[in-house]
């Protein structure tokens, strides 16, 4: 059986993680964005490469996720949207 990154347990006590530090051990965190399992593979690649490439700063939304959004809500839901609908942000709370 392959292990999942689902499966293995990630103690985040101690590493500067706000989630696991801000309360005591009686507390179990259950914040929205703050993920206890590691990232696939697939992901941390692609991280890789881009951290290789050595400059970070701001960029556009490339019209590839535009166009893989619009189609995943029209296969998902059978709804078609139009990519001006979408509006890419940071993060949950500036999306609010």
């Amino acid at each position: 059986m392959r292990m999942s990154e689902f499966d293995e347990v990630i103690d985040r006590r101690g590493t500067a993680s706000s989630k696991w530090n801000k309360f005591g051990a009686d507390v179990l965190p259950l914040w929205v964005a703050d993920m206890d399992f590691k990232s696939p593979a697939f992901i941390r690649d692609a991280l890789a490469t881009r951290i290789e490439h050595g400059v970070f700063g701001y960029t556009e939304t490339p019209a590839e996720l535009t166009d893989a959004v619009v189609e995943w809500i029209a296969e998902q839901f059978d709804w078609r949207i139009s990519p001006d609908w979408l509006t890419f942000v940071s993060g949950v709370v500036p999306g609010f």
